[in-house]
């Protein structure tokens, strides 16, 4: 079972992200790869190449020889990769103007009973584990390593998906930030490796105290 969102008004704080990123990503959406610079790199690979076949060297023919074969590389895959970066930004672009547009965010307020928290082993992440009742409880992946900030705190929004992927922002804490219950690293990636990895976000029919006993 998954929490569902409701949409809700920005709060100040969110649409002067949003703005601000909006800003930052049509700055580097227009960034282009200047023809000038081609000019330069197709002279030194010229250049380079005709060096390299007319000394004996070898030293220097092969020195000669890589810069010519780094400058046509340059030319040959550089402004597509401008090209495919700057698509990147103008989607993520049209995904904030479309999130600023509706004038909406959707989120889910968690009010916690208990909130333990598993540690990273490898490069699972950390998991947030919560209680929502006595018999139900929320697991909450830090994906994007920027939840312990201001999290976990007892009383919290979570942000839908499209928000999260265009900010990077998952919770909007309510509450102060308050201290977890720590449970063992490895013993929840032992867990994990019989039982299987909860999903983010993904709430199950669980008393709190039987998740503890992992560790």
């Amino acid at each position: 079972m998954e929490i569902t969102f409701s949409p809700r008004a920005f709060y100040p704080a969110e649409l002067k992200l949003l703005k601000k990123l909006v800003a930052q990503n049509e700055k580097k959406a227009k960034r282009k790869i200047k023809f000038s610079h081609l000019i330069i790199a197709g002279g030194i690979a010229i250049g380079c190449a005709y060096i390299a076949v007319n000394i004996t060297e070898s030293f220097w023919t092969f020195l000669f020889g890589t810069i010519s074969i780094f400058a046509l590389a340059f030319i040959m895959f550089v402004p597509y990769e401008i090209y495919k970066l700057t698509k990147e930004y103008k989607i993520v672009l049209n995904q904030l103007n479309t999130i600023i547009d509706k004038g909406v965010v959707h989120t889910c307020r968690i009010s916690a009973q208990r909130i333990a928290i598993a540690s990273e082993y490898e490069d699972e992440s950390d998991l947030y584990i919560i209680e929502l009742n006595k018999n139900e409880v929320l697991y909450l992946w830090d994906i994007g390593y920027n939840l312990n900030k201001k999290f976990p705190c007892s009383d919290f929004e979570i942000y839908e998906n499209t928000f999260f992927d265009c900010t990077n922002m998952r919770i909007y804490p309510l509450s102060d930030k308050t201290k977890p219950i720590k449970i063992d690293k490895k013993a929840k990636w032992d867990y994990m490796k019989k039982f299987g990895a909860p999903g983010n976000l993904e709430i199950r029919k669980i008393a709190f105290d039987e998740t503890l006993k992992i560790s």
